[in-house]
């Protein structure tokens, strides 16, 4: 009971602390002194991307062989700043003037090709000139060609949906084939050149997308029914 009596009599002599802010502005400080001035700093965030400057327009014109046919032209834009190769592959396999392959002898061109793959929210993939199945395909230079535009400043993401890409089976082997994606694919970046980006016939991209399976054959033939380069002139 003694023991008690004197830690009460020490709390009740300890000096009161004036801590709150009502306590200091009663005790005359200054406004400043007690709230924050200083603006809460806003995080930094990413400037919208700026796509590459587009050189070159082409055109598929195509043709999903339902009962009732679906018909649509899909226009391309083409990132030559970026990609000069793949785009001049491109370019040429649209406008079908560079005759035909050194190696399969086929027609080095689009028309009359087919879309072989077609997975629904993902990609629809075209371009193989040889044998119309995916395992084919040659590029104008004669086989493959390497790799560019995986520096970081002229990387395009793939995190947007509509973008041209080449369709490979590792580094460095771009030939005819190649992709539009219909789905963010981030996972792809630096590992697909991106040379392009849709810039009319969303509609028809999409369309031939819903005649897709998981497993990648479409439901229905899609076919390219013509091809070329748009002009100024």
């Amino acid at each position: 009971m003694h023991y008690i009596l004197i830690i009460l009599s020490l709390l009740l002599s300890a000096p009161k602390s004036s801590n709150t802010a009502a306590e200091k502005l009663a005790g005359g400080a200054a406004l400043n002194d007690i709230v924050p001035m200083q603006k809460v700093q806003r995080p930094k965030l990413k400037e919208p991307y700026q796509f590459p400057e587009v050189t070159h327009k082409v055109y598929l014109d195509v043709v999903i062989e339902e009962e009732k046919p679906i018909r649509g032209r899909i226009t391309i834009g083409l990132f030559g700043k970026t990609a000069p190769k793949a785009t001049e592959n491109f370019r040429s396999l649209c406008a079908c003037d560079k005759g035909n392959g050194k190696i399969s002898g086929k027609p080095l061109c689009y028309k009359g090709t087919k879309f072989h793959r077609i997975i629904p929210n993902f990609l629809i993939q075209g371009g193989d000139i040889s044998y119309a199945n995916g395992v084919g395909g040659e590029s104008i230079y004669g086989g493959y060609f390497e790799d560019e535009s995986f520096e970081e400043l002229l990387q395009v993401p793939l995190n947007k949906l509509y973008l041209v890409c080449s369709a490979n089976k590792g580094p460095d082997t771009n030939g005819s084939q190649f992709f539009i994606n219909t789905a963010k694919a981030s996972w792809l970046d630096n590992k697909n050149v991106v040379f392009g980006m849709v810039l009319s016939g969303f509609d028809i991209v999409d369309e031939i997308d819903a005649v897709g399976t998981n497993a990648g054959p479409p439901m229905v033939d899609v076919m390219i029914e013509s091809s070329g380069e748009i002009t100024n002139s």
